[in-house]
């Protein structure tokens, strides 16, 4: 009886073990999905910023990407760890250990998930719950008529070209940025500290410090140009092509995740925002020809379907620059392409295809139901900034 007791106590403890573990996953899952948005923004603007201020402080100590480290060394030994822990598993099922042995694995994998799940929560998670950027800003709630789009496109364009104008160029004639990345990156953090400080976004700091990836050319296959890690508290950013059009955007839009704003929509918006309201040419150029093309396509769409009138005054000399730099994109991602091709003849799987599903999967599950379409910025708000912020228009209804 003895015997028979302490095989009852140890089957229950496993249960309950493995029972808590899978309780208090399912409970951080739900957490960042179901908490009330009064006490999300609290979070957000209170505790966050304090919490994520060590791994931010002490990821910025160095130049080099943990998140990449852990990438690579993990990439390298997932393989044989699994091939080693099959070993075993036969080892065990001939020895008559194998429930043990399943047990303890299931026991391990329930307590990282369970970690990991906490900590993705606490640093990123129920940032997702805050109220939106735009609607802090008041934006996207105005009548807009078709004109107000047209002078919200002649806005941004003369922006765009008068920032281009400042710029100097390569060989090819293409943009080139004011400073290296150290100095974008280093400006950047502070830049976007001071534009959600001003127009009462966020008031708190950032330690975050944006930092290139090295395999920058391999990360560009799944056409992320980006990543915050919440565990580090790092921004990673694709430096394989240095895009003036996108660089500074790119590097905006992931300080705005260290600064714990978690949608998309956001990031993008207050990044583009940003870097119109920035002293540096080449951030003014990327944030005000992020708009520009955003703008464009509204209204060639509106003209398409509404039949409005309306041709844009854009002079050939002024505009060639721009399409030198957008043709350089253009042409670099091309190649990027025919790369993705070649491996996926050579092993059936396109990686840009599998990595945007992935990417699309992960932001539904974070309780984003458009997924990948959470990028896209709404035109409107872009024309509700103009009217509001530059051209003092507010409450103007058409």
């Amino acid at each position: 009886m003895i015997i028979r007791s302490k095989k009852k106590k140890k089957t229950v403890s496993r249960i309950v073990t493995v029972s808590v573990f899978a309780a208090v996953s399912v409970a951080a899952y739900l957490l960042g999905r179901l908490m009330p948005r009064d006490m999300a923004d609290y979070y957000s603007s209170e505790v966050f910023p304090f919490l994520s201020s060590l791994p931010q402080r002490l990821s910025s100590l160095v130049r080099f990407s943990f998140t990449e480290i852990a990438v690579v060394v993990l990439g390298s030994i997932a393989a044989p760890l699994l091939i080693l822990w099959l070993v075993f598993l036969i080892k065990k099922a001939m020895t008559r250990g194998i429930g043990n042995y399943l047990y303890k694995s299931l026991r391990n994998f329930l307590a990282v998930v369970m970690v990991l799940l906490i900590i993705f929560e606490m640093f990123h998670g129920i940032n997702y719950r805050r109220t939106p950027a735009r609607t802090v800003l008041g934006l996207g709630n105005m009548t807009l008529s078709f004109e107000d789009y047209c002078e919200a496109l002649e806005w941004s364009y003369n922006g765009m070209i008068s920032a281009r104008k400042e710029l100097s160029e390569d060989e090819k004639g293409v943009a080139k940025l004011s400073t290296d990345f150290d100095g974008v990156a280093e400006y950047a953090s502070q830049m976007i500290d001071t534009f959600c400080a001003s127009y009462g976004v966020a008031k708190y700091v950032s330690n975050a410090v944006p930092k290139p990836v090295r395999l920058s050319h391999y990360w560009s296959y799944t056409y992320i140009v980006g990543m915050y890690n919440p565990a580090f508290g790092e921004a990673n950013v694709n430096t394989d092509f240095m895009d003036p059009t996108s660089i500074p955007h790119t590097v905006c839009h992931e300080l705005c995740h260290a600064k714990g704003f978690a949608n998309e929509t956001d990031c993008n918006l207050l990044g583009a925002l940003a870097c119109i309201t920035s002293d540096r040419a080449d951030f003014r150029y990327s944030g005000y020809y992020t708009v520009f093309i955003s703008l464009l396509g509204q209204i060639e769409n509106l003209k398409k379907t509404k039949g409005f009138k309306y041709e844009y005054k854009i002079k050939s000399d002024e505009i060639r620059p721009v399409a030198v730099d957008t043709q350089a994109a253009n042409d670099y991602w091309n190649s990027i392409d025919e790369e993705v091709k070649d491996l996926q003849k050579r092993f059936g799987i396109n990686i840009t295809e599998k990595a945007q599903e992935a990417n699309n999967q992960f932001l539904k599950s974070n309780g984003e139901k458009e997924g990948s379409e959470t990028y896209n910025v709404p035109n409107n708000v872009y024309v509700d900034f103009y009217l509001i912020y530059v051209a003092g228009k507010g409450g103007r209804n058409a």
